[in-house]
């Protein structure tokens, strides 16, 4: 039974000691919603002071800014009939998706223990998906020529997928397990091992990479969001500022904000870097295109999307089935 807090559009907020264990943030003290929310508090919450509020628009605002990025590249690139932007589409259509899946988990994940799970579980698939989409575009733009179809090349996909999916199911694992700090290293961990796979191709690239590349504007910008990389990476396993001020930051400025900001910024200058990238390098890439057929580009991002779905469905109905057991 919950002590009352206090009132907000969302019903009553609490205090972390109020919480079930498995609503906790970790050094986050106030601002909770109601771990038995229903559909219409949830909605409401968005325009009430929680501590998830700003995870919400953090996301969802950047997800919208997206969408009109895409509708403004279909006005400029024939994605019907022109094969060398699909790779593109498939990476701005998760530009889309991963944001808008993160918004609607944070929105959505106090309904319930197994709610909250299943939003987490479609929020990890979509950053899967997101990691698949990056290699597809930086092997089709982006790669460095020195390394072009060398072995790394012709693995690089198929290495980066198998990463996501085994890192997805890592990530839903650690759901399961008891909140810790080692649960926490071991997801970040699983989610960020197939984002750095993919960058050390562009790394290499940014030291070592021809005269000619080193010389391309969208250096810059991979510079910039490899940048972005690190920080979100830092802010999601440090929880600082709130680590050294318990309380101070429940519903402005605490680090998975900051670490959502990161992540839309880094994504940004990452899609700056492949636009330069794919424009830049046309006339080279074009004589050796390899991605002639959707199914290379858009159609395994589909199919990848489609595992992810499977295991995400296997965690959800684990889940049911332990519910089940624990009638």
């Amino acid at each position: 039974m919950f002590v009352v807090g206090s009132k907000g559009l969302c019903g009553q907020l609490y205090h972390k000691d109020q919480m079930p264990e498995n609503f906790h943030e970790m050094y986050i003290v106030k601002g909770y919603r109601n771990p038995r929310s229903s559909p219409s508090q949830c909605i409401l919450s968005l325009f009430a002071a929680t501590n998830e509020t700003l995870n919400f628009w953090t996301h969802f605002l950047p997800s919208v800014y997206f969408m009109w990025i895409l509708r403004d590249l279909t006005v400029n690139l024939d994605f019907r009939h022109d094969s060398f932007t699909w790779p593109l589409l498939a990476y701005v259509v998760m530009c889309c998706i991963y944001p808008l899946t993160s918004a609607v988990a944070h929105l959505f994940n106090t309904m319930s223990d197994n709610a909250r799970h299943i939003c987490f579980f479609l929020d990890y698939s979509a950053i899967s998906a997101m990691t698949v989409s990056v290699a597809i575009s930086y092997k089709a733009y982006c790669f460095p020529s020195e390394l072009r179809f060398t072995f790394l090349w012709e693995v690089f996909i198929p290495v980066t997928i198998a990463n996501s999916v085994l890192c997805l199911i890592v990530a839903c694992k650690t759901r399961l397990l008891p909140a810790s700090l080692l649960r926490k290293v071991i997801r970040l961990s699983g989610l960020g091992l197939p984002c750095i796979f993919t960058t050390l191709p562009i790394m290499y690239r940014l030291i070592a990479g021809t005269e000619q590349e080193l010389n391309l504007s969208s250096r810059y910008y991979h510079g910039i969001s490899f940048f972005f990389l690190f920080m979100s990476a830092f802010l999601y396993g440090s929880h600082l500022p709130e680590r050294w001020f318990p309380g101070s930051f429940d519903f402005i400025g605490h680090s998975h904000q900051l670490f959502h900001v990161c992540t839309i910024l880094g994504t940004m200058t990452q899609m700056q870097a492949i636009l330069h990238d794919m424009y830049e390098r046309r006339e080279d890439l074009i004589q050796e295109w390899q991605f002639e057929k959707a199914s290379s580009s858009v159609g395994l991002l589909a199919q990848v999307i489609g595992v992810n779905t499977i295991v995400v469905s296997i965690y959800s109905y684990l889940l049911y089935k332990n519910k089940l057991k624990s009638a």
